[in-house]
């Protein structure tokens, strides 16, 4: 699935529960808590994480994702990995 098409469907629980599947336990945890703190849902929460990446990274955030979305198989989905990686790493 291209980026912007998984990024237009983050909200929607289906897909929000396959991007979190991909996850280790630890990191999936992580998100749902983050989530929870907010008094969010974990699909608003991803969406939501997503999206303010999109409109507020910098340039060097911008082509450390680059890099490693071209070396992925599904580069949208590792494109939302690595921005939810680094929402919960920080």
């Amino acid at each position: 699935m291209m980026l912007g098409e998984l990024i237009s469907q983050l909200d929607q629980r289906e897909i929000s529960a396959d991007v979190l599947a991909t996850f280790d336990p630890k990191i999936r945890d992580a998100i749902t808590q983050r989530a929870g703190t907010l008094s969010m849902s974990p699909p608003d929460f991803i969406a939501g994480a997503v999206r303010e990446f999109v409109d507020w990274a910098d340039d060097s955030q911008w082509a450390q994702l680059l890099t490693h979305m071209k070396k992925a198989e599904d580069p949208g989905l590792m494109a939302v990995q690595m921005i939810l990686f680094w929402v919960v790493s920080d």
